[in-house]
């Protein structure tokens, strides 16, 4: 077993690695072009940063998993690795307190105007007049756009600032809202209404791009702060920095659309010099305590994957197959069942999308869950059916949620 790291890992955690495998490659200097020579004959990969495009993974002739060593996974062509069977997982919820603090940290920079305040102290000026009009920030409406284990963490660290929370998540609801102490709002447009502070918490997806668009941004009050410390295009950035340079909103950022990839280089941006903002270099995770917990999180996995098979954290699995039907078996649990149950099925040019097969107490009997499509024809149930020695019971019922039983026992 082969683990290519192609990120820095902790080099405890790098030789906790080399215990469990037979070949660990630390190489985390790697870029999305490079990696591609590296990349065959390895079994596991592990990334932060670095992106795995669909090249990378035609070239893996013997990968079986990756490890995303942080909680987003849009560096790497779920597509690809899924069309190839290869396991993506990742590390959600170790970051979640690193990027709260630092979303606290930068809303206050805005508010008090931290930066500005430094840089004159540094010049050696002192101008109290002009840096002593903040607003405050108690009782100012909080938004949290996002209510998953990064959200949530801002939520408890907003409370002991004296603000109510105003939050949407599609997931959210109202009893769940209430548990947390905050209120829901019912749309993104309301939660704009009522905020004086907004902050993204969203996976950016296809359909969270510019979640935060032109539109949305001219609908907030005037002298909003918006936080991002998600990821930078779920904000439009050329009508952030509009909105930016004309004073009407003001913002703390730690992501940018099409920020560096590297770790040093030029920052060409639109943003670069408009006012009214703060920023820092995409580093809301990069503390040693998040960094630690990804780290322990990561080899967990991999531990877990080598002596279970099990992978823990899967995101590449299908949420919904396109099978049609389920077909439900109680069986004896005698050798050969299931073979001869799945070949009835493939004679019948039946496709079959998963197949679970519980065991009862006892190891008797067990009972098999097969989805599958299309419709299998009344010969080809009645064909399992008759084998009595073998089935105890088999019943068909649609997927679909119009209906539920569609036949008669057998």
């Amino acid at each position: 077993m082969r683990v290519l790291i192609a990120d820095k890992l902790p080099p405890e955690h790098v030789e906790e690695l080399r215990g469990m495998v037979d070949e660990v490659e630390y190489a985390p200097n790697l870029t999305e072009v490079t990696l591609a020579d590296h990349i065959p004959n390895a079994n596991i990969l592990i990334v932060r940063g670095t992106k795995v495009r669909s090249h990378v993974i035609e070239r893996a002739n013997a990968l079986e998993l990756i490890v995303r060593a942080g909680a987003g996974i849009e560096n790497i062509d779920l597509e690809a690795a899924s069309a190839k069977g290869i396991y993506i997982t990742n590390c959600p919820d170790k970051n979640s307190a690193a990027v709260a603090e630092l979303t606290m940290g930068l809303l206050l920079a805005v508010d008090r105007r931290i930066p500005d305040q430094t840089s004159l102290l540094a010049a050696g000026k002192w101008d109290k007049a002009e840096f002593g009009k903040a607003d405050g920030l108690k009782g100012k409406v909080f938004g949290v756009i996002g209510t998953g284990a990064i959200g949530r963490s801002v939520i408890k660290r907003v409370k002991g600032f004296g603000m109510p929370i105003v939050a949407w998540s599609r997931s959210l609801t109202d009893a769940e809202a209430a548990r947390l102490g905050i209120t829901r709002a019912a749309s993104i447009d309301e939660l704009i209404a009522k905020c004086d502070i907004i902050s993204l918490h969203l996976a950016l997806t296809p359909e969270t791009e510019h979640f935060l668009s032109a539109r949305r941004l001219s609908k907030m009050k005037p002298n909003t702060i918006l936080l991002n410390t998600a990821r930078g295009a779920l904000i439009d950035n050329e009508a952030l920095a509009k909105e930016l340079q004309t004073g009407r909103l003001r913002a703390g950022l730690d992501v940018y659309e099409g920020e560096p990839t590297e770790s040093h280089g030029d920052f060409v941006n639109i943003l670069s010099g408009v006012p009214n903002w703060v920023g820092t270099h995409h580093i809301g995770a990069s503390t040693d305590q998040a960094q630690r917990a990804t780290a322990d999180e990561t080899v967990r996995i991999i531990s877990t994957y080598l002596r279970t098979g099990n992978v823990e954290n899967c995101v590449n699995f299908a949420k919904q197959t396109p099978a049609e039907y389920e077909l439900i078996i109680r069986h004896y649990n005698k050798m050969g069942v299931l073979t001869r149950i799945l070949n009835d099925l493939r004679e019948a040019k039946i496709h079959v999308h998963e197949v679970h097969n519980l065991i009862f107490e006892g190891t008797q009997a067990a009972v098999a869950r097969i989805q599958l499509e299309p419709h299998p024809t009344q010969e080809t149930l009645a064909k399992i059916a008759s084998r009595k020695e073998e089935i105890i019971h088999m019943k068909l019922v649609s997927l679909q949620p119009a209906t539920s039983e569609l036949n008669e026992p057998y």
